[in-house]
């Protein structure tokens, strides 16, 4: 591994972008008050931002990955059931008990060549026209409005559930990063000889725009940009 000194040290990166998360958390209420937004306006700045600090925040891990020990692969053994305990259920206005974990998303590989081009041969010869009535037709309207009316609103609050679940994830990487550095460190090495490009497209990860202060994003980048030569393995 490459041990390496960032341009800005990372204590710093960190306490800054701490501060941009609680000016985050105080806009938007705290992930509690985000479970409950249902506007779609307000949805999507809460998305835009999270997305923001989601990226910021897989540089950070980044700088902390490459200066953490070789990790060796440990045996997995399964819990024996015995010892456990009845864990307690969400309660939606403290974030704190819920079940979240903050997901590393490595960029995927580009693309390579596009893939079969296909044709098309014209509809099926095998489709057989069926005819219903206009009462049977009126009826199926009418459980088809019904259907959307329910699953649209159901629909609309798993939507911001999961923003205000990542939201309190993203919070408890910030206040405790070194767990998930090191998830991330496993992930590379996993990638072997791809764990380069890997972390050099985490390094690159472009933020909405607008979502970040532009200082902080160009600071947080060229520091990754240098933590990207300790995943080498050539």
């Amino acid at each position: 591994m490459t041990n390496f000194s960032a341009p800005t040290p990372i204590s710093d990166l960190w306490r800054i972008a701490r501060a941009f998360l609680a000016d985050a958390l105080n806009a938007f209420g705290g992930p509690q008050t985000i479970r409950q937004t249902l506007d779609l306006i307000s949805r999507h700045a809460i998305k835009r931002q999270l997305q923001a600090l989601e990226t910021l925040v897989m540089k950070l891990l980044l700088i902390e990955a490459a200066n953490l020990p070789e990790q060796t692969q440990r045996a997995r053994i399964a819990p024996s059931g015995k010892g456990r305990t009845t864990r307690a259920a969400d309660d939606p206005a403290r974030p704190e008990t819920w079940r979240v974990a903050f997901q590393l998303q490595i960029p995927p590989e580009p693309k390579g060549a596009p893939g079969p081009r296909i044709r098309y041969l014209g509809p099926s010869r095998f489709i057989r026209a069926t005819v219903v009535s206009a009462k049977m037709l009126e009826k199926l309207e009418r459980l088809v409005a019904a259907h959307l009316n329910s699953s649209g609103e159901d629909l609309v609050r798993a939507k911001a559930a999961r923003l205000a679940r990542r939201f309190e994830a993203l919070r408890r990487v910030f206040a405790n990063p070194l767990p998930r550095a090191r998830r991330l460190k496993q992930k590379l090495q996993a990638l072997k000889r791809r764990a380069f490009a890997a972390a050099n497209r985490i390094a690159n990860l472009k933020p909405p725009q607008r979502q970040l202060d532009p200082l902080l994003n160009e600071r947080a980048e060229y520091a990754a940009q240098h933590a990207v030569p300790a995943f080498n393995s050539s």
